[in-house]
């Protein structure tokens, strides 16, 4: 599926009315916020029947869990970099940094990561309801450091601690500056930079098993 960018514009009508529905709810979200956006203006956006659209969705809260899901598939593909004994750690680190940037660091993602930061802020039964959401998810971007840490290749460190501190540097240095100051996106060479003294760190902590 083809999402909206981060302006709020969406591509010409799909084949599917749900891609179309979802599509009309990420504009609507972005602009208006969830609590700003009704069901009337999504459904004209999406160019479909109010009927159709309730038949897809019942409201406003499950379109939202539509954009939570579809930020939690972007990131769930992180989980397949698997850790491998016979490449050296800084290879696979940097790998794995450009796969994190590579799906983050999009202007739809970064549309779906406002709406769902804005939201979480709205009260505290909304943050609840995306964290349990990506409690799970967390542990799928462990992934990686979970098979390392069983090869004993993170010198005694947690795995989740490990992919903390990995990816929120990589956070910190490319993706809050866009999701939150909305910065420009980074040049090729700024980004390898970043990531050649991120991995380097990492990779150095681990040197006596690799």
């Amino acid at each position: 599926m083809t999402l909206c960018n981060s302006l709020g514009n969406c591509p010409e009508k799909s084949n599917s009315k749900q891609d179309d529905i979802l599509c009309a709810a990420i504009s609507e979200f972005a602009k208006f916020g969830v609590l700003g956006s009704t069901m009337e203006h999504i459904a004209k956006r999406a160019q479909v029947s109010k009927r159709t659209l309730y038949k897809n969705y019942a409201n406003k809260d499950e379109l939202f869990d539509a954009v939570i899901d579809l930020q939690l598939g972007t990131i769930s593909r992180l989980t397949e970099c698997p850790y491998q004994m016979d490449i050296p750690m800084y290879e696979q680190l940097r790998k794995l940094a450009y796969q994190a940037i590579k799906l983050t660091n999009n202007e739809d993602y970064l549309t779906l990561s406002r709406i769902v930061i804005i939201e979480s802020m709205r009260s505290k039964e909304a943050a609840d309801k995306v964290n349990s959401k990506f409690k799970d998810c967390e542990k799928g971007m462990s992934g990686w450091f979970s098979t390392a840490e069983r090869a004993g290749a993170l010198e005694g460190i947690p795995a989740k601690t490990a992919a903390t501190m990995f990816y929120g540097s990589l956070k910190q240095l490319v993706y809050w500056e866009r999701a939150i100051k909305w910065q420009p996106e980074r040049t090729e060479e700024e980004l390898s930079v970043m990531v050649e003294q991120v991995c380097s760190v990492f990779a150095k902590g681990f040197s006596s098993t690799n």
